[in-house]
């Protein structure tokens, strides 16, 4: 299972979010504000510092991802003297679960500057690089509370296109090797790769997306980094139709099958205009009229509904799709559909996190987990519900909500999603009292 769980300590609204569950679906709640945004771009930050390279041991602010500002800008309450911190949680494939720290300080104007970088393996101790003497002194190395020397003597760099350290080997040393130290090293090396690994895999889409557009110039290849906006996704379709093999058309069909039952539309064939230009055009058919129109002349729902749909499908198994309101200028039927996408995205062994407003989608996901009839399907320990409210301090907080075996949740908070329910009971009592 990739990550587990997600801590934030002084980063924008959270004073401390404390250990936040992360499921095969994961599904953010909250009010407008309240900071449900806040929890994925951590992710964001980190993944967008991984792919910049020269940032060493330095966080990309700025970035096409998560663009942070200042550090005035992304630190709690704007006190820049303060530390950010990062905690991610994660369980390698037959390895112990661990859990890998990470914290900045302000170096303004440059970018933050890591204080310190731990790994702690259940059972294996906890190896840490962290800052020696001075606010600018050399990282040193230190597993428990022995201080094992500077990155040559300890074995352990920072390289300067990379954002995690590389941990080595127990340096050979007088005497026999500490086996307690090498086995905490190699424990945190393994976790240090998989974070890695986690990140490289992982799809984000934010709540913006590139409207759709009458035609297309296609570069000949496929861009293969995060693409936020989506503007990429219709150039992964043209390069799934132009492959040879097999695999040709594989992306197309899957989405084509989502469209359908999302919106009712399926795309035609993709058309090249020319022999002399990469230049394609999209078209989308309505399944039951039989007509079809441009792309650029579909609904915004099914504009915005697109590059979800091809993102999360792009997304590699056992990998990581983050996205932002993944229903937004959808009709209420088609969010059940998105509901349905997003549970099979987890079925087939993807990770889903996802911020939403929609009671739909969480609807078709209690339902789904009340149908559960096969072992393969949604059940409560699949699933993190997790409501972003603010204390009384303004302050972020993440409450976890509890799914039983018939999908209800036992620790239904105040003021969530009761409005249309008080607002239905108004429109009742109102039409009682016409009556009278």
């Amino acid at each position: 299972m990739p990550i587990t769980s997600i801590r934030v300590q002084n980063f924008k609204c959270f004073r401390d979010s404390g250990p936040v569950k992360v499921a095969p679906v994961t599904m953010i709640f909250g009010r407008n504000n309240a900071g449900k945004s806040t929890l994925l771009q951590s992710l964001l930050l980190l993944r967008q510092t991984l792919d910049s390279g020269g940032f060493g041991a330095s966080l990309n602010l700025r970035g096409p991802l998560f663009s942070a500002g200042s550090y005035v800008d992304l630190v709690h309450n704007h006190k820049a003297q303060e530390n950010i911190k990062i905690e991610i949680g994660i369980t390698p494939a037959k390895s112990r679960p661990a859990i890998i720290e990470l914290e900045y300080r302000s170096e303004e104007p440059r970018p933050p500057r890591l204080v310190s970088f731990a790994v702690r393996v259940g059972g294996k101790g906890r190896v840490e690089i962290k800052r020696g003497r001075g606010r600018s002194g050399p990282y040193e190395l230190h597993i428990d509370s022995e201080r094992l020397g500077l990155e040559k003597e300890a074995n352990f760099a920072f390289p300067a296109h990379g954002l995690l350290p590389v941990i080595g080997p127990e340096p050979q040393r007088v005497g026999r090797p500490n086996e307690r130290r090498e086995a905490a090293r190699y424990a945190a090396r393994v976790a240090v790769a998989y974070l890695e690994q986690c990140l490289a895999t992982l799809r984000a889409l934010g709540p913006f997306r590139q409207p759709p557009q009458r035609r297309y110039d296609f570069a000949g290849y496929i861009r293969d980094s995060v693409d936020a906006e989506g503007r990429n996704v219709v150039e992964a379709l043209i390069d799934d139709a132009t492959r040879r093999g097999r695999v040709r058309g594989r992306l197309l069909r899957e989405v084509n099958q989502w469209l359908r039952a999302v919106g009712g539309v399926q795309l035609l064939p993709i058309r090249r205009l020319g022999r002399s230009a990469r230049i394609y055009e999209l078209r989308l058919k309505h399944t039951d009229s039989g007509r079809w129109a441009n792309f650029a002349d579909v609904g915004s729902g099914i504009g915005q509904a697109f590059p979800v749909l091809v993102e999360g499908l792009r997304t590699p198994i056992g990998g990581t799709f983050l996205v932002q309101e993944p229903e937004i200028h959808l009709h209420p039927d088609a969010q059940l559909g998105v509901g349905d996408f997003l549970i099979s995205l987890a079925e087939e062994g993807r990770f889903v996190i996802a911020e939403t407003h929609s009671e739909n989608i969480l609807l078709r996901i209690r339902r789904r987990i009340a149908q559960r009839s096969r072992a393969g399907d949604l059940k409560p320990s699949d699933v993190s519900i997790l409501f972003v409210d603010t204390d009384d301090q303004a302050n972020s907080i993440v409450r976890e909500l509890q799914l039983d075996e018939l999908g209800q949740i036992e620790n239904w908070p105040k003021g969530f999603m009761e409005h249309a329910t008080e607002e239905r009971m108004q429109l009742l009592e109102a039409s009682a009292s016409r009556t009278e």
